[in-house]
């Protein structure tokens, strides 16, 4: 119950800045409960709900009184007073609020929902246009104005009716407790229990009244939050078909803006004059800490002294932060001032073009308020919370009188820093709003027709692109010298130029691409070039084509070439450690190709793989193997490893076939037969011509050599002409009845004597090593 009232009072408290201009009556007051011990029911008067309570705030009144003096000595003891006490003294608040209610709703009773500002204002914008672009301003201030109010009223019409629902079972617990209270004092025996029985149930009646009066407090309040949200609606809706009327016919005037601009002046001068007195109050707290600086040197640490050193140095800082806090207050009147000229110029010209730059120049305006919105929330949340710290300090009750003074004159000065930033975080936020409303107006006012709307539309991204291209990544020096002297020329280098010369530079290489492989092309077919050497002068070309045109673009976008002096130093010593590899394989590269040790076509056997060379690149060379496997091998490797080019001066190659025939078989006639096939053999070269050599009496078999010739190329496979003669071989020899030998051994059993037989001693698995050992026979050879 306590705590509804003081909701009640701090919901009446924050409605008061506006109640005297816009409060209405409610169309019915609920009934007030009826107090059980009140005059008025007694006598069965009907009354009005004013009339009524003060009836119950008298009573109320004389009943504390009379419970004052009959509490006198306890009070002059220093006791506290007695639960009845409290219950009159909070029964006699809450008369007085319902009366103070009352007494409100009958003197606003018949007053219009309008203010007279506000009515001045619809009346002068009620005529024919065009309209006052200032008198506009001031009618949307009075409409936002009104809009906050019915939102708060709304936000405390919601928090009364909980708080309603609270009451009522509140009340419900009084009267429960009044009828547990009369049931004790029925059934009570002897005079004393009588006694303290008949003030339990006084202090229960009490309880109940003031249940009823917090209850009626809430619906008195409510209903006249209700009563003014439907007297305001209705004005709120009226003012918004007037500002969507007058707004597409405002016009700001020369005279309006220099009015405009003068009041801006005026506030400037004031922030000004702020600012000379701030600074001439930091000095005098600087003078005073510097002659307590000197008396501090032999005086006590924490005495007066020091304490009020700690002061000054508190405020000192609040006077540092007051400073800050003007100097920004100073800047942001003259962002208004540079705001209200750019609203001035779009109001005056009609070409779209000038509005889209008034547009964008609104538009940066507000993000720059934006971004500050944060920084002043944030600074104002910080003071807060130290004043909040403080004055948990000056709660402390071993507090001294000077301790206290000191701590609130601390309080007092981070109170103040509050208050600067509160102000300049609300003129940021008013400056904000204004100018999110001109930018509604200029691009939503449907001042311009739909086509220049769409030409406005396409200019605000025309120009915005603008700015993306010409922006300054960074400037660059460019030093010559002309008669004796140095002249230093800065380029700036922008997105557009960046852009432009990459574009250019590849354009330009896809056009020296085509002509390259096309100069290609003719080489080989008309001047009979080699392909490789072709494809070398055709890379060589593209590198100082490419090189050429880099020297070109820059110089046309007027980029110099200093402006890759940044590369110098650590960071091409970086860059170089990084690709030095790199670098390795494309100067390897570079000797490949005019070494001309390996080229396309090439067999090349390396680390284990053979294969055929089919591209060779600055930094990498391909070999396909046999397999069809292709491998990537760094130019480095080629020219570091050992490297085996079966094609490099001569692409014949040897190769050998052994052939064994058995121990027996005519020698001279299966050589002849092996040499017959390989010459039959339309792959096997005749120069030198192929030769059979008898190499070597073997074990099984007496071993003859073909040795042949074979001219490798792409469609030649030494190891398939080896395969071939095998067959051919093995086909002809076959017929001749010569037999190719296979290994065979003879095993020779000499019997000529017994076998001798003997009997050894040999440790059984599992048997004792110290037992007797066991005998049995074994066969062996002589020897």
């Amino acid at each position: 119950m306590h705590t509804g009232r003081w909701l009640l009072a701090l919901l009446l408290a924050a409605l008061a800045p506006l109640a005297d201009a816009q409060l209405t009556l409610p169309k019915q007051l609920s009934a007030a409960p009826k107090a059980a011990t009140s005059a008025t029911e007694a006598s069965g008067e009907t009354l009005d709900p004013r009339a009524q309570a003060e009836a119950l705030l008298a009573e109320a009144r004389q009943q504390q009184q009379q419970q004052r003096l009959n509490e006198r000595e306890a009070a002059d003891d220093g006791r506290p007073a007695s639960q009845r006490q409290r219950l009159l003294d909070r029964l006699v608040l809450l008369y007085g609020e319902r009366v103070k209610l009352l007494d409100e709703l009958a003197t606003l009773k018949n007053l219009p929902p309008e203010t007279p500002n506000q009515r001045i204002l619809m009346t002068e914008l009620a005529g024919p246009p065009p309209y006052s672009a200032l008198r506009v301003d001031a009618l949307r201030d009075e409409f936002d104005t009104l809009s906050e109010h019915l939102k708060s009223l709304g936000a405390a019409g919601r928090a009364l009716e909980e708080q309603q629902a609270v009451l009522i079972e509140a009340r419900k617990r009084a009267g429960k407790a009044v009828r547990l209270a009369e049931d004790r004092l029925a059934k009570a025996a002897g005079r004393e229990q009588i006694d303290k029985d008949r003030e339990s149930r006084e202090l229960a009646s009490l309880g109940q009244r003031q249940a009823d009066a917090d209850l009626t407090a809430a619906t008195l309040g409510r209903d006249l939050i209700q009563m003014k949200l439907e007297k305001l609606r209705p004005l709120r809706e009226k003012m918004q078909r007037l500002l969507s009327r007058v707004l597409p016919e405002q016009q700001l005037s020369k005279e309006d803006f220099e009015q405009q601009q003068a009041t801006l002046r005026v506030k400037q001068a004031r922030v000004s004059a702020e600012i000379n007195q701030v600074v001439a109050e930091n000095s005098k707290l600087a003078t005073e800490r510097e002659r307590l600086a000197k008396l501090l040197a032999g005086a006590d640490p924490n005495g007066p002294i020091a304490h009020r050193m700690q002061v000054l140095d508190v405020q000192s800082e609040t006077g540092r932060l007051t400073l800050m806090t003007l100097t920004w207050l100073d800047g942001l009147i003259q962002t208004a001032s540079n705001a209200w000229e750019q609203r001035f110029v779009g109001f005056s010209s009609d070409d779209p073009a000038t509005r889209q730059a008034v547009l964008s120049a609104l538009q940066r305006t507000s993000d720059e308020l934006v971004s500050r919105q944060d920084l002043f929330r944030e600074m104002q949340e910080g003071a807060r919370t130290a004043v909040i710290q403080q004055a948990l300090r000056l709660e402390n009750t071993s507090l001294s009188s000077s301790e206290r003074s000191q701590e609130s004159a601390i309080l007092k000065a981070l109170e103040k820093r509050v208050q600067d930033y509160q102000r300049l975080e609300v003129a940021g936020r008013q400056l904000h709003r204004q100018i999110n409303r001109w930018l509604q107006d200029f691009g939503f006012s449907g001042e311009a027709a739909d086509a220049d709307n769409w030409k406005l539309g396409a200019l605000q991204v025309t120009n915005a692109l603008k700015r993306v291209w010409d922006f300054e990544m960074f400037a660059v020096e460019d030093s010559t010298f002309v008669d004796g002297k140095t002249v230093t020329v800065a380029y700036g280098v922008t997105v557009g130029k960046s852009i432009g010369a990459i574009a250019l530079y590849i354009v330009g290489y896809w056009l020296f691409s085509l002509l390259s492989a096309r100069l290609q092309r003719l080489m080989v077919s008309r001047f009979r070039v080699d392909e490789q050497l072709a494809s070398v002068i055709r890379r060589w070309s593209m590198i100082a084509l490419a090189s050429v045109l880099v020297i070109f673009i820059l110089n046309l976008a007027r980029i110099p070439l200093t402006v890759f002096a940044f590369m110098g130093g650590a960071l091409a010593i970086g860059i170089g450690f990084g690709t030095q590899t790199i670098i390795k394989n494309v100067i390897s590269g570079i000797i490949i190709l005019f070494e001309r040790k390996i080229r396309v076509g090439d067999i090349v056997g390396i680390e284990g793989m053979t294969g055929y060379v089919t591209q060779v690149d600055l930094r990498a060379s391909t070999v396909r193997g046999f397999d069809g496997l292709e491998a990537l091998v760094p130019n480095s490797t080629l020219l570091e490893n050992q490297v085996i080019n079966w094609t490099y001066s001569n692409p014949t190659v040897r190769r050998e076939i052994s052939v064994g025939v058995a121990y027996g078989a005519p020698v001279r006639e299966a050589s002849e037969i092996i040499c017959g096939s390989a010459n039959d053999h339309g792959l096997v070269l005749d120069d030198p011509a192929p030769e059979v050599f008898f190499e070597d009496f073997g074990d099984n078999a007496l071993q003859l050599v073909l040795v042949f010739w074979v001219a490798l190329g792409p469609n030649v496979s030494a190891r398939k002409v080896c395969s071939d003669l095998r067959y051919a071989i093995e086909k002809r020899l076959g017929t001749a009845g010569i037999s190719i030998a296979f290994p065979q051994r003879d095993v020779h059993l000499d019997v000529s004597e017994p076998l001798p037989v003997r009997v050894t001693r040999e440790p059984h698995p599992g048997a004792d090593p110290g037992g007797p050992p066991e005998l049995h026979p074994a066969a062996t050879r002589p020897g």
